[in-house]
């Protein structure tokens, strides 16, 4: 059975990335308000972003035809038709992963878990591509995670 609440927030997620994720950033950096931190999230979200929609370049898997049809997808560059990886899934899965062992760890997962799913429930990505971008924001969240200490900073 369909939720219309869930459908509505998908939508949403799908459409203003860039603001719901910039909003987690502002949450971390509440939490911990140093400039390390806000260098830190903004960086590593772009990082893996970047990562994670360069790939689709050399994966050309196409997006569920449910979502192709959809005016948002028809409008929009030829890149952003491709499913693998799911930039979303990235993104999402890279804060739980910062913020381990953190108070953000928790609600950060919940989060990302209720991403990764809404991208298969509005039919915009295979569950392949989400694994595959999940695994992308986990192995750049950790190391981020431990890019201070590899650096010295």
């Amino acid at each position: 059975m369909k939720s219309n609440y869930f459908e509505k927030f998908s939508f949403l997620v799908e459409r203003y990335p860039i603001e719901i994720f910039t909003f987690e950033i502002l949450i971390g950096i509440l939490i911990e308000p140093t400039l390390k931190t806000a260098v830190f999230l903004f960086g590593g979200v772009i990082v893996t972003a970047i990562i994670a929609n360069g790939l689709k370049v050399f994966f050309h898997e196409k997006r569920p035809e449910a979502s192709l049809k959809r005016k948002f997808y028809k409008n929009t560059f030829r890149l952003n038709r491709r499913s693998f990886p799911s930039g979303h899934s990235a993104v999402a899965a890279f804060f739980p992963t910062v913020f381990f062992g953190s108070v953000l760890f928790i609600p950060f997962l919940i989060f990302a878990v209720i991403v990764m799913y809404s991208r298969v429930y509005i039919k915009s990505h295979y569950p392949r591509d989400i694994i595959g971008g999940a695994v992308i924001g986990v192995i750049l969240g950790f190391l981020f995670l431990h890019l201070p200490s590899i650096l010295r900073i």
